[in-house]
């Protein structure tokens, strides 16, 4: 008989070999099919002989070349079964299984078994991610010397065999990709988040036998978004949240303030409470439980180590009154998780359900590095929530969150405090398109761009259609960019010469004009200058940016990008629009152009990294100020300024595994 448990809060840290955790991926897998067997035997032939007569003869052939080639052992060697070990759960009504993949499963021999798959092949589990996760864990298991391409042939079988008996995909959960053995099996909110992590790639012979209390919401629902936009005592320095009596002490909306309103979740600003503050963590829980919705809010967390330094992280308010610390951030922080002795990005960078909804969260600056909502979304975020402290300069905000959501394809909300003084702020929140969202104060019918909800002490909400992100990118779409073009003022302090020469991008050198092919050092009367082209879309592709600023910064030159297209996909200003959140990201000038010309030119305008549109009239030649070309180092300052002695370099490196 299964005893009851509660739901418990997660521990920080936690060992992917659990037992608690198999016992409730049972538990829950039983709720909601209703029969589940653990460590069922399959009894499916382990030779590759024994399914030469069979539709995957030739897929499997393929992947047992690959794994032959890898290291030189012969399948004969490494096939010592006749038959494939005991599955870890077995789900007989549909019929499908289960398998719980811990840190060993992720091999060399693992990813090309999964590139030797063919295109079509159902699979209960993202390839992509999977992938990556090979790439990351890089495992290596030499007891016996083949274990590792044993390993990944039986693993292969498990996803290949089911279509032969009429089953349904391979589900595989990831050890670390949650804390299986905090859900409650009783709870539906639980089974949901279990589904919203699990089910999401399985076919739909599986997912139409969820029952009704389990099922995740279609991505065709809207989800309503309540962004809470309070008051705050105090600003940041330099982009760390302040501390002291009374400034993380906001009063705390009670059930009344929403006047009614149905809401999916609330998301509060950064540093909102005290992690300590057990009275206002009382006073949020009540209020999840009473909105019967989730909270996302901003908490400091005090003492991490002997140092008594300060983090920001992001805690989770569930309805049931548990919550857990869910996100805990990268940059401008006392201390930032990258320095974090067992930071691991699965663990450091979770997705978790919202409404039905993957969702994953940064918070504040997080949001210049790329790599990580990038990441985010290959883990199939839909939403990505991203709260900052206080009033920020508008054109910087908006243009990194309008990137973001539209090269990850994901909504980007954020909110924040206004400390009313200085400039007015509001909050953000734009579509996978790059629009800007419309807000409306709660109880009130009037929507309104929320670059126009600026009344602190309010709060907005922000209605969210899912469909949005199933959606291909049009281009003609994008809004175009609101600042003109502009001439330079005064002289730059950096000048080179940049062209197109017979339609391929060109920089004038000591030497004369060099044609650079995809990335090239050039020698210029200004210093040495590495220009990375990155090609048509790829320019969507954080890593792709990230490359280029790596390698400028191993040569020791000045980065530039050129995004080189055979024709733009539309007009330069909606490329431009997105091109001003890459140069404040990279802190890199931007030249965009196909081959009719040189058509946009971004630049940093100044050291608050202020992007500016240079006048360029589809010209074959234009000048680059590279004086405000300071590349990765400037980009990953917000990291690493505050990091203790001997950190720079390996948190440095953390963040490249991303890309």
């Amino acid at each position: 008989m299964n005893e009851k448990r509660t739901h418990i809060t997660p521990p920080t840290r936690h060992s992917e070999r659990c037992r608690e955790c198999k016992i409730r991926v049972r538990e829950i897998l039983e709720r909601i099919y209703g029969t589940c067997l653990r460590n069922h035997r399959v009894s499916w032939p382990a030779h590759l002989s024994s399914y030469k007569r069979t539709s995957i003869y030739s897929a499997l052939k393929n992947v047992a070349i690959v794994l032959e080639k890898y290291r030189g052992f012969d399948i004969k060697d490494f096939v010592r079964a006749e038959t494939l070990a005991p599955c870890d759960f077995w789900v007989p009504d549909p019929g499908f299984i289960v398998e719980f993949d811990e840190s060993q499963h992720f091999t060399s021999p693992r990813k090309l078994a999964l590139s030797a798959y063919p295109g079509g092949q159902p699979l209960g589990f993202s390839r992509e991610c999977w992938t990556a996760l090979c790439e990351q864990h890089n495992a290596k298991d030499d007891d016996p010397p083949y274990r590792d391409e044993q390993r990944a042939w039986y693993d292969t079988l498990r996803d290949f065999v089911p279509s032969l008996e009429g089953f349904g995909p391979t589900v595989r959960l990831y050890a670390r990709d949650f804390v299986w053995c905090s859900l409650d099996a009783d709870s539906s909110q639980d089974r949901r988040r279990f589904l919203a992590i699990t089910l999401q790639d399985t076919a739909p012979a599986i997912r139409t036998t969820m029952d009704t209390s389990t099922f995740v919401a279609p991505m065709t629902s809207s989800l309503r978004v309540a962004l809470i936009f309070p008051k705050v005592n105090r600003g940041t320095s330099h982009g760390v949240p302040p501390e002291g009596s009374g400034v993380q002490e906001p009063d705390i909306p009670t059930l009344a303030s929403f006047r009614g309103e149905t809401i999916d979740f609330a998301l509060f600003p950064e540093g909102y409470i005290r992690l300590s503050d057990a009275k206002r963590i009382k006073s949020l829980k009540k209020l999840a439980r009473g909105l019967n919705a989730p909270l996302l809010v901003g908490a400091i967390e005090r003492g991490i180590d002997s140092t008594g330094r300060t983090s920001q992280v992001l805690l989770h308010f569930d309805p049931n009154g548990s919550y857990r610390l869910v996100y805990t951030k990268h940059s401008t922080a006392e201390a930032v998780a990258f320095e974090k002795p067992d930071w691991e990005p699965n663990v450091m960078l979770p997705t978790f359900e919202l409404g039905g909804v993957r969702a994953g969260a940064t918070i504040c600056h997080d949001h210049y590095l790329g790599l990580l909502p990038r990441f985010l979304a290959k883990r199939g975020a839909r939403l990505w929530i991203n709260p900052s402290f206080d009033n920020v300069t508008d054109i910087k905000w908006s243009s990194i969150l309008r990137l973001r959501a539209v090269e990850n394809r994901f909504f980007a909300p954020c909110t924040l405090h206004d400390k009313g003084r200085g400039r007015s702020t509001h909050p953000f929140a734009f579509s996978p398109e790059g629009k800007e969202l419309q807000a409306r104060q709660v109880g009130c019918e009037v929507a309104r761009p929320l670059s126009e909800c600026n009344e602190s002490g309010t709060i907005y909400v922000v209605a969210l259609d899912m469909s949005a992100v199933d959606q291909p990118l049009d281009w003609s779409h994008l809004p175009p960019a609101e600042k003109p073009k502009s001439a330079r003022k005064g002289k730059p302090r950096k000048p080179i010469r940049a062209a197109l020469r017979k339609g391929r991008p060109a920089i004038l050198g000591r030497s004369g004009w060099q044609t650079v092919e995809l990335g090239y050092r050039v020698e210029t009367n200004r210093g040495s200058v590495y220009v990375g082209v990155v090609s048509k879309e790829q320019i969507l592709d954080a890593a792709a940016c990230f490359r280029v600023l790596d390698r400028a910064n191993q040569m020791e030159c000045a980065p530039i990008i050129w995004n080189h297209w055979d024709r733009l996909p539309t007009d330069s200003a909606r490329l431009a629009t997105l091109m001003m959140g890459r140069a404040i990201e990279c802190c890199v000038p931007i030249l965009i152009s196909d081959e009719e010309g040189i058509h946009e030119l971004i630049e940093l305008a100044n050291r608050n990294k202020i992007p500016a549109r240079r006048s360029v009239e589809t010209s074959p030649e234009t000048i680059v100020d590279i004086g405000n070309a300071w590349g990765l180092k400037n980009a990953f300052k917000i990291v690493t300024q505050r990091l203790p002695r001997g950190m720079k370099g390996s948190a440095l490196d953390r963040y490249r595994r991303l890309a």
